[in-house]
């Protein structure tokens, strides 16, 4: 932004020496007007270069994230799969089977690990909005310690936050802007905290 402000400054002051009022004072100092123009086009060019630079650097950062965010998403998909299949098959064993007590003790439903790495990448806590950073970082806490204890809660949780990371995807696509997408993360909050409490986590 600055840079363009410095450029409209310029080039007003650039166009001053087109005022017929001010003719004689430009004709009598030809030479240092002529230096001062060539210095201010010079100055315009590089100005608007650097703008251009930043604002494609910018753009490209958004479109990396946009990647990283549905690399995200894919991780919880796969996680969520396995894990409602999981749930399936120990739904299905029988009362009293000697597999029950400990099923998702040895058997613990995946977790998403890239999420843990998309986390701790630069790129992602500085372009990401500081809502769904927080949310991602609540849910992976609650991922971790509804693994091995209710399932029927992990799943849900898995799903809140394939949700959170759909909302941002939008919300870097300009689809929705943020105060939809803080709407939308704190009933996804509330209904994973209804749901937390009923599991007594």
């Amino acid at each position: 932004m600055i840079y363009i402000i410095s450029t409209v400054v310029l080039s007003f002051l650039g166009a001053f020496t087109f005022v017929p009022k001010f003719r004689e004072f430009f004709e009598r100092y030809a030479i240092g007007v002529n230096f001062f123009l060539t210095l201010v086009a010079t100055l315009v060019g590089v100005l608007l270069a650097i703008s251009i630079t930043n604002y494609e650097s910018q753009q490209q950062e958004k479109q990396d994230v946009i990647k990283l965010l549905k690399s995200a998403i894919t991780s919880v998909e796969s996680c969520y799969e396995y894990s409602e299949e999981l749930i399936k098959y120990y739904d299905n064993l029988p009362e009293g089977d000697e597999l029950k007590p400990d099923f998702y003790l040895k058997n613990p439903p995946p977790y998403p690990d890239y999420l843990d790495t998309f986390l701790t990448q630069n790129i992602v806590s500085k372009n990401i909005s500081g809502s769904s950073l927080n949310g991602l970082t609540e849910y992976s806490i609650n991922l971790k310690r509804s693994q091995n204890i209710e399932a029927s809660l992990y799943l849900t949780v898995l799903s809140h936050t394939k949700a959170l990371l759909e909302l941002e995807v939008a919300y870097q696509n300009g689809q929705i802007d943020n105060t939809k997408l803080n709407n939308e993360l704190a009933s996804l909050r509330t209904t994973l905290a209804t749901e937390r409490d009923n599991a007594n986590l």
